[in-house]
């Protein structure tokens, strides 16, 4: 079972440096708290910052729902963060309601 969680904790690490942002936290006997609130074992939710969370016995794990843009033009355009989609859209420093295009991203 260890032999598990460690590979298991190796296959995270390596995968969220390459494309999802996650970050894990310890759970204690009753569950896991974020943000003051305590969610039992095998409870979903998804932050007011876009991560979603789950509650595993051992470990608390949150990753990113946000897909964020890498490869594009960064000096004629811009990454605006839509915190109630979750969602980033890049546009034109010029015209913001048009859209540049992007050409990599991790999430």
């Amino acid at each position: 079972m260890r032999f598990l969680l460690f590979l298991f904790l190796i296959l995270l690490v390596s995968g969220s440096r390459c494309a999802a942002q996650c970050y894990m936290r310890p759970s204690n006997k009753y569950g896991c708290v974020e943000n003051r609130k305590l969610y039992h074992f095998g409870v979903v939710w998804k932050t007011k910052d876009c991560f979603r969370c789950e509650c595993q016995p051992h470990t608390m794990i949150c990753c990113s729902l946000v897909f964020r843009p890498v490869n594009y033009d960064r000096e004629n355009c811009i990454a605006l963060f839509h915190q109630k989609t979750c969602s980033m859209r890049v546009v034109w420093r010029t015209d913001p309601h048009r859209l540049c295009h992007v050409f990599t991203g991790a999430g």
